[in-house]
């Protein structure tokens, strides 16, 4: 092997290491996701904001403590559904950023496609994540949203397990 074979395999191995970190990060945000919405919704925090994309009208509730005041809610309610969104934001952002490496960097269809499927999901789950508040969390809604959680989880998985077990 040539010294030009070996940079480019130190550069292929380290765009997949890169790939994997990134991808497993967002994966495990994923999961950190899903459990902050399942505890939110066991504390009956589900309607702690009353509306949608804001939480009483405003990006953060607690900088106006008229707002906290006069709130059914305990304070750790309204955190737990904020934080939730918050978090989402945050791990929307990093699918978009999966799969635009996946797509840039990755050989195998399996990993480009699983990671296009979680980018095509994602809207579908923030529509279901408005609708559960602005429909006063109706099962079916609630089930749907889960649900497509658990469809891009599982695609976010095979995205990164497929590329870190598999060859080129």
């Amino acid at each position: 092997m040539t010294h030009t074979s070996n940079r480019t395999v130190s550069v292929e191995r380290d765009s997949r290491v890169a790939y994997y970190r990134v991808s497993g990060s967002v994966l495990a945000g994923t999961v950190v996701l899903m459990l902050l919405g399942a505890y939110t919704s066991a504390i009956g925090a589900g309607l702690a904001c009353p509306d949608w994309p804001a939480c009483y009208g405003t990006v953060v509730p607690f900088l106006h403590p008229e707002v906290m005041a006069a709130t059914p809610y305990t304070t750790l309610q309204v955190f737990a559904e904020w934080a939730h969104r918050g978090v989402a934001s945050v791990v929307g952002l990093g699918i978009v950023g999966t799969a635009l490496l996946a797509h840039t960097r990755q050989k195998r269809p399996l990993v480009r496609r699983t990671a296009a499927l979680a980018v095509g999901l994602l809207p579908v789950q923030v529509l279901l994540g408005g609708l559960t508040v602005t429909r006063d969390l109706q099962p079916a809604v609630v089930t749907g949203h889960l649900g497509v959680a658990l469809l891009i989880l599982l695609s976010l998985a095979t995205a990164t397990v497929a590329d870190y077990t598999t060859t080129a």
